[in-house]
């Protein structure tokens, strides 16, 4: 009987052990969360710091940014300040220079003796609702296909063509006529820097692609012309003095009312074919402005629908001849 009180003081000892054991792992527990959040947090504090830096460094470099393009504002400002006193400056010398150009070109001693067009190759045309294709800076090895097509909807169109790098498509330019399409010309460079000089320097760049066309067709004589980018390109007065010279020459220049967008290798063949078919209807003397040069089969992929669309809605596909009302952004004096 004597043990039965040494029963009771045991089972407490363990449930006193049980419950400091547990007790201290809880506390072993939380000691190590605690250090644990407390390098996490030191660790943030770090990256803090770190991006703090990164944005003041950002901030400043574009605060540094933002003064340099301000300062490039008023530069350019500035210099076009200047440009525009140095060409009024300068006027009055252009015009006694040109006005010497003329008086030494419209003689006889025309350095372009051959450079005057030929309208007489070039038929009047009928119809009510029409629309005219045309086509830059070919002649390419897609030209025959666009040739064939065209044929399938017995449409004539107008091909504005450029001579450098083309020379091997050659034997598509008496297939353009062949065919009764218009073959005009679109420069022979197509370069801006060099054809936009001068009235000299044009003339002279035309007249590469002039004799060329006219050697390789046997004797076919353009009298319609585009400027590479259009007539709002370049120099008003440069351009507005060549534009004189080759109306003066036979020649008239055709703009564009109606863009297909090709000119970008980003567009597609359905932004083509909307462009195209959602715009033509507002203008009543639709010239569309197309590409047939290399690199171009977004355009010829789109061909066919825009024929057929446009042929549904009754159009004619006419090409530009010397009677078509001309479309000019600029126009001779």
């Amino acid at each position: 009987m004597k043990k039965k009180p040494f029963i009771p003081a045991l089972a407490c000892a363990i449930i006193f052990l049980c419950i400091c054991g547990v007790l201290g792992f809880q506390y072993w527990n939380l000691d190590s969360r605690y250090h644990s959040l407390t390098a996490e947090a030191a660790q943030l504090r770090e990256s803090n710091s770190g991006l703090n830096e990164q944005l003041e460094d950002s901030a400043a470099q574009l605060d540094e940014k933002e003064k340099y393009i301000e300062g490039q504002k008023d530069y350019i400002t500035e210099l076009s300040e200047q440009m525009q006193d140095l060409g009024k400056e300068d006027n009055s010398d252009e015009d006694e220079q040109q006005e010497d150009w003329y008086s030494s070109h419209n003689s006889e001693d025309d350095p372009y003796p051959n450079l005057y067009a030929d309208k007489d190759n070039m038929p009047a045309q009928s119809g009510q609702k029409y629309v005219y294709l045309t086509f830059d800076d070919g002649p390419s090895a897609l030209t025959p296909k666009v040739l064939d097509l065209l044929d399938e909807y017995d449409a004539h169109a107008t091909f504005f063509v450029v001579g450098k790098n083309n020379e091997e498509y050659s034997q598509y330019l008496s297939e353009i006529v062949k065919r009764g399409h218009t073959l005009a010309l679109h420069s022979y460079s197509h370069d801006y820097n060099q054809i936009y000089r001068s009235v000299d320097a044009f003339l002279e760049d035309y007249e590469k692609v002039y004799d060329w066309v006219y050697e390789e067709t046997n004797g076919y004589s353009p009298c319609l012309f585009r400027f590479p980018g259009g007539s709002n390109n370049g120099s008003s007065y440069v351009i507005h003095n060549i534009i004189n010279e080759m109306k003066r020459r036979g020649f008239t220049h055709y703009d564009w009312n109606v863009s297909s967008g090709d000119g970008s290798n980003l567009t597609t063949s359905q932004n083509i074919i909307d462009n195209i078919c959602s715009n033509v209807k507002y203008v009543e003397n639709p010239v569309v402005l197309m590409h047939d040069g290399s690199g171009k089969n977004a355009t010829l992929a789109a061909l066919p629908t825009v024929l057929q669309k446009l042929s549904d809605a009754g159009y004619e596909f006419r090409s530009l001849d010397q009677y078509s009302e001309p479309v000019q952004y600029r126009q001779a004096e």
